[in-house]
């Protein structure tokens, strides 16, 4: 696997959460404001409205995730999608079991997953960024630009997003680099 793949999606998994907490055990709905702000990475207070509880599976997988152990945030991540969800939290989990599987190397079980995730809900922009890694992994990288870009119109500011467009081009350019090198030798 290429590095900046692993790169993309330790930064998609850091960034990755399934639900925002807002006093034990309870799981807090962002408002239209809020979910703004989360999307161009913006740094303040969230205003929330606690509805019930949180899916702790999901959670869970999401801190092994960031913590870089993929196994054990794909087993959790798959556990929690067992249970009835709100249609964010599927989309979220659904993300990041994409951004586990190409930590494991199973890219098209990657693939399925966030597309999936897009499917169910278009303004992930965590998704988009995750796919963004599949792609790059494979060398795919039109493909991965084009998926980091349309994230970057859902969150124009994301500094995660950004980053990922930068390595993109960095090995868009180290591949150039080296077929230029292959045939003149």
């Amino acid at each position: 696997m290429r590095p900046a793949a692993v790169l993309l999606v330790l930064l998609a998994a850091t960034m990755a959460s399934c639900a925002t907490r807002d006093g034990e055990g309870r799981r807090a709905v962002p408002s239209q404001q809020a979910r703004a702000e989360e999307h161009s990475d913006q740094r303040r207070p969230m205003s929330s409205t606690v509805i019930g509880l949180e899916n702790p599976m999901l959670a869970q997988g999401a801190r092994a995730l960031a913590d870089g152990d993929a196994a054990e945030g794909v087993r959790l991540t798959l556990e929690g999608l067992k249970s009835p969800n709100p249609v964010h939290d599927l989309a979220a989990g659904r993300s990041n079991l994409c951004a586990g599987y190409v930590l494991l190397h199973r890219y098209d079980e990657a693939l399925a997953e966030c597309n999936l995730s897009i499917a169910l809900d278009p303004s992930n922009w965590r998704a988009y960024n995750n796919r963004g890694a599949v792609f790059a992994a494979q060398g795919l990288y039109e493909l991965a630009a084009a998926d980091i870009e349309t994230g970057l119109k859902i969150a124009p500011n994301s500094a995660v997003l950004l980053k990922s467009l930068a390595i993109i081009h960095h090995d868009q350019e180290l591949l150039r680099h080296h077929r230029r090198f292959a045939a003149d030798a």
